[in-house]
């Protein structure tokens, strides 16, 4: 896995918003892609979930290329072309944002948050937020396995079939299970002192190593073509 401060991975999810309202070809936007493929792969060591996300860009794109202009049912290819968008239009800060949490802290994002003098009331809120959407996709898949030890949703497409099994199922005890979680998240910083008055202390210190400064120099320059190309 490649390590990298915090601060760098901050900086590349922005410059992946900024790109996300680029308008840019097919192949410039496949490259791009690519490029922050590549980059999820190398900050966490899960290769099939990367590798998932990289095939369903792909399977949109070729639609969008070479079927998107042949229409069978008006609705059905509206529904597709619409779902492609959305989906390519999110795909680089996605990959960005999944990088940043999978290999980051919530001690070292608080660090970061500190040294920028961000309010407490504000870090503590953005530390709850950091935390709470992975360990929300780690409940959901307990759910899921303890329904299956039930012989409930084994099969694919189960809850199409009964949509308000997956009401009563998953989704209600999947709200009441978010709930704790926030409220236990917010707990834990507040026990680690984060709106304490005092002078705030860390065990992490940021730096910027050689990757970080090549990264950068990468994203920077690449940033700074495509969005002044054609000028």
């Amino acid at each position: 896995m490649l390590k990298l401060d915090i601060r760098t991975k901050i900086l590349l999810l922005i410059l992946a918003n900024v790109l996300m309202f680029k308008s840019l070809d097919v192949m410039w936007h496949l490259g791009v892609a690519i490029f922050f493929t590549l980059y999820l792969l190398a900050m966490e060591s899960k290769p099939i979930r990367a590798g998932r996300m990289f095939l369903v860009y792909l399977i949109f794109t070729i639609y969008e290329v070479y079927f998107g202009h042949i229409s069978i049912v008006k609705m059905l290819d509206s529904f597709l072309l619409l779902t492609s968008l959305m989906f390519k239009t999110i795909y680089f800060p996605l990959c960005a944002g999944i990088a940043l949490v999978s290999s980051s802290k919530v001690s070292e994002l608080i660090t970061f948050l500190r040294m920028i003098k961000i309010p407490k009331n504000a870090i503590i809120v953005l530390a709850v937020l950091y935390r709470f959407f992975p360990v929300l996709m780690t409940d959901y898949k307990q759910i899921k396995n303890s329904l299956k030890m039930k012989g409930i949703g084994i099969t694919k497409g189960y809850y199409l079939i009964h949509p308000f099994k997956f009401f009563e199922y998953v989704f209600v005890p999947y709200v009441i299970i978010s709930t704790n979680i926030a409220n236990e998240l917010a707990v834990s910083c507040l026990c680690r002192g984060v709106d304490n008055d005092a002078k705030p202390t860390s065990f992490i210190t940021l730096k910027f190593r050689i990757q970080d400064y090549l990264v950068i120099l990468v994203c920077l320059a690449l940033f700074s073509y495509i969005m002044f190309m054609g000028w």
